[in-house]
């Protein structure tokens, strides 16, 4: 073994807090260069899959925070409880009370994306929140509302696509599509200079509309286009390329859920498709082509196929989640809720009980950064 690659099992096991690497990449060049690899990073995400804790948000309870983190790190849930609120005025119910809710759209990078949506007005804005420093950041989406097509932002969803620490700028993809017209929209936000950016918009056949799930993949974003077929949108965050890549329909007959991970990064995203049975069968993108409109072809492979928990047959399960980057899922059943990570086919039951059973969404919170530009 030489010295490198001592090093780089020594780096592997510093502690998954946010100052780790950025520390240990001030060291010197060599480690540096160690932990900026992307396949360092890779397998360091990889070595410290378990999250502090999970955001889920329900119709009753609005959004919560159960802390699942190791003992050395605790993750009180109070302290990570939504404390941001708006005035109310003028888009108020009709008994004067604050008629909104907080919808989670991800955790990345230690920041969690929210949309603000008042019953009747629909999204307005979208908040983007580090519950460790409190940091907050409102977005105000409206100028992209047609009040023709989409006049509630029903359709609006959003992304942390990079950040650099935790009080560091971040840059923020709002997704929507005009789903009567089969286009779909990409536009990115900086804090840094605070205007928006340019709209990037692609064509696609069928009658579909964007997901909330989404993976980046390098420097790619991809969001999952889910309607009469399925599509996924891949937006280059170089080139600002939108396009759009086709899903067989073999992929995902008689499906019990269609989910993005980035189990084989290498190539591009990947699909999870959920059966009957709790079996999860891969689908990985191998090739595509482009053509001049942005769509083109694509070339998917068949990967292996995994059954997630040992339940009994018929026995009642739901999967709440799949969080894309991370490789974890979570499946809720009848003797508590699970979180798997798909990598390494790794369970543990984080809670006896479900108190998810009317959620809609789960987002692990995980608080890693790789070192580098921003």
């Amino acid at each position: 073994m030489d010295l490198d690659d001592l090093l780089t099992e020594i780096l592997l096991r510093l502690s998954p807090l946010p100052s780790s690497l950025p520390l240990a990449s001030l060291v010197c060049t060599r480690w540096r260069r160690l932990v900026t690899d992307p396949s360092f990073i890779r397998r360091f995400r990889a070595h410290h899959w378990r999250p502090l804790g999970v955001f889920f948000g329900s119709d009753d309870q609005g959004l919560s925070f159960r802390s699942i983190s190791e003992p050395w790190y605790p993750a009180p849930s109070k302290r990570f409880s939504v404390r941001v609120q708006r005035d109310c005025q003028a888009d108020c119910d009709g008994d004067g009370s604050r008629g909104y809710a907080w919808v989670p759209h991800g955790c990345r990078h230690g920041r969690v994306v929210l949309s603000h949506s008042r019953y009747g007005h629909g999204t307005r804005e979208f908040l983007v929140w580090n519950p460790v420093t409190g940091e907050h950041h409102f977005l105000d989406i409206t100028r992209f509302l047609d009040p023709d097509r989409n006049q509630n932002g029903a359709y609006m969803k959003g992304a942390v696509i990079r950040a650099a620490s935790d009080k560091g700028p971040f840059k923020f993809a709002l997704a929507w599509d005009e789903i009567h017209h089969g286009t779909a929209h990409i536009c990115v936000y900086s804090s840094e200079t605070s205007p928006w950016g340019d709209v990037v918009s692609a064509a696609f056949d069928s009658w579909s509309t964007v997901g909330l799930g989404n993976v980046m993949v390098g420097n790619t974003l991809y969001w999952i286009l889910f309607g009469n077929q399925v599509h996924i949108l891949q937006f280059d965050l170089g080139t600002q390329d939108l396009a759009v890549i086709e899903v067989p329909p073999s992929a995902y007959e008689d499906h019990y859920g269609i989910y993005l991970c980035t189990l084989a990064d290498d190539f591009g995203p990947s699909l999870i498709v959920m059966s009957a049975d709790l079996r999860a069968q891969l689908w990985v993108l191998w090739e595509r082509t482009a053509d001049s409109d942005g769509g083109g072809g694509a070339r998917w492979m068949r990967g292996r196929i995994d059954r997630l928990l040992g339940l009994r047959p018929g026995g009642y399960w739901k999967v709440l989640w799949l969080a894309g980057d991370d490789n974890l899922i979570f499946v809720s059943t009848y003797s508590g809720v699970f979180m798997v990570h798909l990598e390494s086919m790794q369970s543990e039951k984080i809670f006896e009980t479900s108190p998810l059973s009317d959620c809609r969404t789960v987002h692990p919170l995980k608080n890693l950064y790789a070192p580098g530009p921003f």
